[in-house]
């Protein structure tokens, strides 16, 4: 009787440690993502790029904050390493439309220049949930891409069929 107090015992302290290591995992990365958005909102990129760099570590696959970890990246002249930071997102989640969202947003906003990286990702997006992509294609930033063919082929895609 006393070994199965003494276990019941152990494993209500080992559920303890573990629901506590969970909440300061869980506070440190709200803490660090609060205060890597209020340093990007005040366009102090390298400071931000440092709390979203904390917040990958502690968790890897959270594609938003690697994508503004990219998009500080590109901010402070460190294209190359924005570029490999959005191939990991690509990487991480391939089969997802939020991913090709936060690829897409990364190229307008950092990268303008690159329409076929743009399009690559938009047409992948359009291709597994056409409606974010006919959202994301209806934003003013896309009135850049007005003359583009590929801009022209991909609302036609995504017109809504009579």
């Amino acid at each position: 009787m006393g070994e199965i107090i003494s276990l019941a015992l152990l494993a209500g302290i080992v559920m303890g440690i573990q629901l506590g290591v969970r909440y300061l995992r869980s506070w440190r990365l709200r803490r660090r993502f609060q205060a890597g958005m209020s340093a990007y909102k005040e366009k102090r990129f390298s400071e931000a790029l440092s709390a979203f760099q904390k917040c990958v570590r502690i968790a890897p696959e959270w594609l938003y904050v690697r994508t503004l970890a990219g998009i500080c990246l590109s901010h402070i002249g460190r294209e190359a390493d924005a570029l490999r930071e959005i191939e990991l997102v690509e990487a991480l989640q391939p089969r997802e439309a939020e991913t090709w969202t936060l690829i897409s947003t990364f190229f307008m906003l950092c990268m303008p220049e690159n329409e076929p990286r743009l399009f690559d990702a938009l047409e992948r997006l359009a291709a597994l949930d056409a409606t974010a992509a006919r959202t994301l294609i209806g934003q003013p930033l896309f009135s850049r891409y007005g003359a583009s063919p590929r801009l022209h082929a991909l609302r036609q895609q995504l017109a809504p069929s009579e």
